[in-house]
């Protein structure tokens, strides 16, 4: 008798929302190569479904940062502007408002990366924690380059007839977790985010769009339904990702 299983011809067929075991995490030529598709119906009620558990993550993590942004901000500028205000140099105090926009990049791009990745983690069932949010200040160097490149190509297309740039913004949007979860160094990152997305630009663009629309009018009633519509917007961003080039099997 053979130990050969033959597949079960009356079987459902997959979901093209289907998460990527470990084992089966395509590389990223492979992710680009074998194609995906998805229905923005189903991504943002898969999302809506795993928005539980993750509120308190999410919405904490951004006040934690916002917080320390603030004081940062506040203290970084209190002293510029007392040496400023000393020595009458209005070229240090155009420094220090460099210092500070540099300051809020470096800490903006890597929790954001992080907020990514508690998405996609929650996309792919993996464990999720509020450290998840501020362990990625490792990679700043390249997640501000990353971003720097992304915004200042972005601002070129806009330049050059707008379409260009809006074309770019959407491309770009899986870049920075690119940077995180796979490793991958800034350009790599952007051109894997813009080939993916191109496949099915117009869908993408159609998902953050509704999305945007729910997150505006969730902000009308004093603000209460962002409470869940951020946390669906991180975790549809994580769907997404998912779907595209699978997730990698958290590091133990």
């Amino acid at each position: 008798m053979s130990d050969a299983i033959t597949p079960n011809p009356y079987a459902a067929p997959a979901s093209d929302l289907q998460q990527t075991t470990g084992d089966q995490v395509p590389s990223i030529e492979e992710a680009l190569a074998r194609g995906y598709d998805f229905s923005i119906g189903e991504l943002i009620s898969e999302s809506w479904n795993r928005v539980k558990g993750t509120k308190g993550i999410i919405i904490g993590g951004f006040l934690v940062f916002y917080v320390v942004l603030m004081l940062a901000t506040l203290i970084l500028g209190g002293v510029i502007g007392i040496f400023g205000a000393l020595s009458e140099n209005l070229f240090l105090a155009f420094v220090g408002e460099i210092v500070i926009s540099l300051l809020a990049s470096a800490l903006a791009y890597p929790f954001m990366a992080g907020i990514n990745m508690v998405g996609i983690r929650r996309a792919a069932d993996q464990p999720i924690s509020f450290n998840e949010i501020f362990s990625h200040f490792g990679r700043t160097v390249p997640l501000v380059i990353t971003a720097v490149v992304m915004m200042l190509l972005i601002y070129l297309g806009m330049f050059l007839l707008l379409i260009p740039g809006i074309y770019l913004g959407v491309a770009y949007l899986l870049a920075i977790p690119l940077v995180v979860e796979r490793g991958l160094s800034p350009w790599q990152a952007l051109e894997a985010s813009r080939k993916a997305i191109t496949q099915h630009w117009f869908k993408v663009f159609g998902l953050f769009l509704l999305l945007g629309l729910i997150v505006m009018v969730s902000a009308i009633p004093l603000g209460i339904g962002l409470v869940w519509t951020i946390p669906l917007m991180v975790i549809a961003m994580g769907v997404l990702y998912r779907t595209i080039f699978g997730v990698l099997p958290a590091a133990q």
